[in-house]
């Protein structure tokens, strides 16, 4: 769906079983002041978040049908992200955390800006304000406690809804606030429909999406001419069982220099090649025989070993350092089928 196209909910995929219960909710009058929808990225979350206000400020609908008409102003309105009573901000693109600037305004002008401030305003054309936070796992906890209080204390008929891919990050004082909607991956045949109708070829949607995980997000990363090469790189390294370790951490690490000169969009990149090694290893226990006792622990113990090196990003460890250790300790797995690992011991 293009993202300036009215968004009717007939042309969504996916997510009717979620659908079904905010228009249940808005049918009994009983709509939460506060969601949190979770599920993995790229699947649909923030399109059905603005589905939903668009149907709450649809001039041609009753309120309580939750069924935008998609052709009235207000609808067209929500299609072009111009509706003054609907508010949005996410994570800047480069950044690994979502300020507290976004969410109460800047230092000098605390409270008086912001997404909460703007929030708790009187709405401008329609009959209440709906406000959507992209990306809220990353919000550090300057970010979420400024939060909690228009969550506390909302305006009256004010929807605000956090959009996460995981749950964990998010406070608990958050969690326990927002009704949660959890969103499941799209179907292979889904992530394809909608690559199509952004304009890609069916053979290279069909391909894409066999391996985006039921993500659009994933399917269209995918292709990128950085991402793909840090992929062939990865795969072709691994399937050599007597691979350099040396020679293959250089190789990621210049695929993912090339790709990027941005820190933040290297490190996500170094992410990436780790998924792509789970990838392998996935496909290895998948495709060896069940007898095959050897290759079976060799790639289960590849698989812990790359489950570590994303944690080990996660708490900030130098790529060059992450991806030489990895691929130090998978040489040692496909040699020996164990491995000292020694790189959890530097960090």
């Amino acid at each position: 769906m293009d993202n300036h196209s009215p968004i009717l909910w007939s042309r969504l995929r996916g997510h009717a079983a979620q659908i079904a219960m905010l228009r249940r909710a808005a049918l009994r009058g009983r709509l939460a002041h506060g969601y949190l929808f979770l599920g993995p990225a790229g699947i649909g979350k923030r399109i059905v978040a603005r589905g939903l206000a668009q149907a709450l400020f649809c001039r041609e609908t009753n309120e309580q049908e939750l069924d935008p008409c998609g052709h009235c102003p207000a609808c067209k309105q929500v299609a072009a992200l111009t509706h003054p009573d609907l508010l949005e901000i996410g994570c800047p693109e480069g950044k690994r955390e979502l300020s507290i600037d976004l969410i109460a305004g800047s230092k000098d002008r605390r409270g008086r800006e912001g997404l909460c401030h703007d929030l708790s305003l009187r709405p401008m054309s329609a009959s209440r304000r709906v406000a959507i936070i992209d990306d809220a796992e990353r919000m550090n906890d300057e970010s979420a406690n400024a939060l909690l209080k228009t969550l506390e204390e909302p305006a009256p008929g004010s929807i605000l809804i956090l959009i996460a891919a995981d749950l964990e990050p998010i406070l608990p004082t958050i969690r326990s606030r927002c009704q949660p909607l959890w969103f499941g991956a799209l179907s292979n045949d889904d992530v394809a429909v909608l690559l199509k109708e952004g304009g890609m070829a069916e053979a290279e949607a069909r391909s894409a999406a066999a391996e985006a995980s039921g993500s659009v997000e994933t399917a269209r990363k995918l292709l990128e001419p950085g991402l793909a090469e840090l992929r062939n790189v990865i795969r072709s390294g691994l399937a050599n069982p007597r691979f350099s370790s040396l020679t293959l951490a250089t190789q990621v690490s210049e695929a993912i220099e090339s790709a990027s000169s941005n820190t933040a969009e290297q490190r996500e990149n170094a992410t990436w090649a780790i998924r792509f090694a789970i990838d392998h290893f996935r496909n290895v226990v998948r495709n060896t025989a069940e007898n095959d006792i050897d290759k079976q622990d060799r790639a289960a113990a590849g698989l812990e070993r790359c489950y570590d090196a994303i944690r080990h990003l996660e708490q900030s460890m130098p790529v060059p350092l992450c991806m030489g250790g990895l691929m130090d300790d998978l040489s040692k797995i496909a040699r020996t089928g164990s491995s000292a690992l020694s790189s959890p011991m530097l960090w």
